[in-house]
């Protein structure tokens, strides 16, 4: 079993980039990215809240020289990617789980009050996860082509600011009526795909880490520090395929239907036979049509966490922390209010 160590923050590293996106959230929201600013600023860090990707990156970049301790991603996933994305991989994410969809947040069991990012920050180790990458963009999560894929593009296409998970109807019921379920050809490498021949499908998933929305378990074994991507194909494409697969996707029994596919991967091209148009979607955000050439990025997605998460996720703590391996374990869930999010864009 290969070893993996967390290592400790430098202790001169004191800046702090808190990234919100403005565009997303209620004005609670925003009241708790003020709060959590002057919390991160009394214990003693240089904080400075960041609303604009262009700045982001920029700040971020300076920060590489060592000063810059984390970037503080306030909101979702999709935040949080977006973040990702616009920030060097060498500089540790913190995901404040304050948005619409807040898998991450959760998996690494980030309380979202004032006081348990001043703890993260403070006492917090970084980890190195597995990093997805669909073309020239990196995911944390997932990818999926197909059914959902279409409804997040339609969604994408109609939205006009905040959204709700209700703001899902309209676009699903749509694509309900008009998906044309394409057939799908996944090419694999170093993968348990052999014989060179494409696996072939009408619904594709592709997990970094065992998260989907509604708390949805796909592929309920995908670890994130494995260097591959676990995953599920359904091969039929109607209507009825699309409900029987879900309903067994929630008792967890998809993986034992004749019509699915479990596989794993570390690089694989995702096409569609016959077909132009046709969307995918990275950790809940449409992200472009296919063809697509995905891999991973073995421990690429530096995250800070508590000791506790760390250890929890396979990581051996530096000895200076192992004092503190208990604290953060979501104190303040119960206070936990999501609020949502919207697309952030440069």
């Amino acid at each position: 079993m290969t070893s993996r160590t967390a290592t400790s923050p430098c202790e001169t590293a004191r800046d702090v980039l808190i990234a919100a996106n403005p565009r997303a959230g209620a004005k609670s929201r925003h009241g708790r990215v003020e709060a959590m600013l002057d919390a991160v600023e009394a214990a003693g860090f240089n904080a400075r809240v960041v609303t604009e990707l262009a700045e982001l990156s920029e700040l971020a970049a300076k920060g590489c020289d060592g000063g810059l301790r984390a970037v503080v991603a306030v909101g979702g996933d999709g935040t949080a990617a977006v973040v990702r994305n616009h920030v060097p991989l060498e500089i540790p994410l913190l995901p404040v789980p304050l948005g619409t969809e807040n898998l991450l947040g959760r998996y690494v069991d980030q309380g979202v009050a004032p006081a348990a990012v001043v703890d993260t920050l403070t006492h917090g180790v970084a980890i190195g996860l597995d990093l997805g990458q669909a073309g020239d963009r990196y995911f944390l999560l997932m990818i999926s082509v197909g059914f959902d894929a279409e409804v997040i593009r339609r969604l994408h296409e109609s939205r006009r600011g905040n959204i709700t998970r209700l703001a899902y109807i309209k676009p699903t019921l749509a694509a309900l009526r008009s998906y044309a379920y394409p057939e799908l050809q996944l090419y694999c490498d170093g993968s348990s795909c052999t014989g060179g021949e494409p696996l072939r499908c009408r619904w594709a998933f592709g997990f970094n880490l065992p998260l989907y929305a509604c708390g949805w378990q796909v592929v309920p074994g995908a670890v994130g520090t494995d260097g591959r991507l676990d995953l599920c194909l359904f091969t039929r494409g109607t209507v009825w395929s699309v409900a029987r697969y879900l309903w067994h996707v929630t008792r967890r029994r998809h993986h034992l239907l004749e019509d699915a596919t479990i596989a794993h991967g570390e690089r694989f091209r995702i096409e569609a036979a016959g077909a132009s148009d046709v969307a995918y979607q990275l950790d809940g955000d449409w992200a472009g049509t296919l063809p697509v050439e995905v891999g991973v990025l073995p421990g690429a997605l530096r995250l800070l966490v508590s000791p506790a998460t760390a250890r929890r996720l396979g990581f051996s703590l530096p000895i200076a922390h192992e004092e503190f391996e208990g604290y953060g374990s979501a104190a303040d869930r119960n206070s936990m209010q999501m609020k949502p999010e919207s697309a952030w864009r440069p």
